[in-house]
């Protein structure tokens, strides 16, 4: 068994605050027993991408940089697995929003770049959106799995959840447990839990997703839902968070039952590579191009 977190908080327009925040909430889930610990997308600042300011890349850092080695020190200090995830500036001068993995003796193992980066419609909501594609590079480090000495893990952020293919090659790549951190809104609330489910179930590896909560301090009025949790292979949900409050979701996972799972179930086993071919030669917003036949009419009633 190993024992697993997720730290959801209210973000604030002050990023010393958000960063204090987290090492006092990793701290206490360390105390807990947690040995894998993620925090929410964008952990050190407020969702900023509501606005196109370019003030916000200000608070773009390296990684490594200041947080990190923070967060590295933390992570050094309760002997944890700690998922950072930040506004990232690489050495080339283009901007990431990426997840640190780092050890136990707080050297960093990885990190991953959000793949997809979403245009939110602000029209076609009630809510504020996010124009991210203002700030983020869609991430070029494909999508990794990461050797710890807890578990074999993956990442997926926020809006990457939405993408099936990316959640089957962490499956493939080895992943026993997926972290998922994301600032996501009501309006999306019923797609939570239900791709989180989704997903666990269809790769046959744990979840833990991870959300901020509520409305950011000194920021936009946009409404985060919280609602973080922690799903089996089988679909069942382990452990939620609270809708509204800072909160920390904890359940012990069972990596040892993940070999006869996928040996039962058997979707490693069946699959049909070579049937997939559009998934990954179709170019992305193709739905229906020439050259693949339309579904064969069905007859009239008599």
């Amino acid at each position: 068994m190993v024992r697993i977190a997720g730290v959801q908080f209210v973000g604030n327009a002050d990023k010393e605050t958000n960063i204090r925040t987290a090492i006092r909430m990793v701290r206490e889930a360390a105390d807990r027993g947690a040995r894998i610990i993620c925090l929410p997308e964008l952990f050190s600042t407020m969702y900023f991408c509501v606005e196109t300011r370019r003030e916000y890349f200000d608070w773009a850092e390296p990684i490594p940089g200041p947080t990190i080695d923070r967060m590295r020190d933390v992570a050094r200090e309760s002997g944890t697995v700690l998922i950072a995830p930040i506004f990232e500036r690489a050495p080339d001068g283009r901007y990431f929003n990426s997840a640190t993995v780092i050890g136990p003796d707080g050297h960093l193992i990885g990190k991953y770049r959000k793949s997809s980066i979403p245009l939110m419609d602000t029209a076609q909501s009630a809510e504020p959106r996010g124009n991210e594609k203002f700030y983020f590079t869609p991430g070029d480090l494909g999508f990794p799995t990461f050797a710890t000495p807890f578990a074999c893990i993956g990442l997926l952020i926020c809006y990457d959840r939405h993408f099936p293919e990316a959640a089957r090659v962490l499956g493939l790549g080895g992943a026993e447990i997926v972290f998922v951190p994301t600032a996501t809104t009501g309006m999306t609330r019923y797609l939570w839990d239900l791709e989180l489910r989704a997903h666990a179930v269809a790769n046959v590896y744990y979840v833990c997703g991870v959300n901020k909560v509520g409305v950011d301090i000194g920021g936009s009025k946009r409404n985060h839902h919280g609602n973080s949790m922690i799903v089996s292979p089988r679909g069942e949900i382990l452990a939620e968070a609270s809708a509204t409050k800072d909160d920390i979701t904890v359940a012990d996972v069972d990596l040892s039952a993940l070999p006869k799972l996928r040996e039962l179930w058997g979707y490693y086993r069946d699959r049909r590579p070579e049937m997939y071919g559009p998934v990954v030669d179709l170019p992305a917003g193709a739905v229906h191009p020439a050259g693949v036949p339309e579904p064969v009419p069905t007859r009239a009633a008599v």
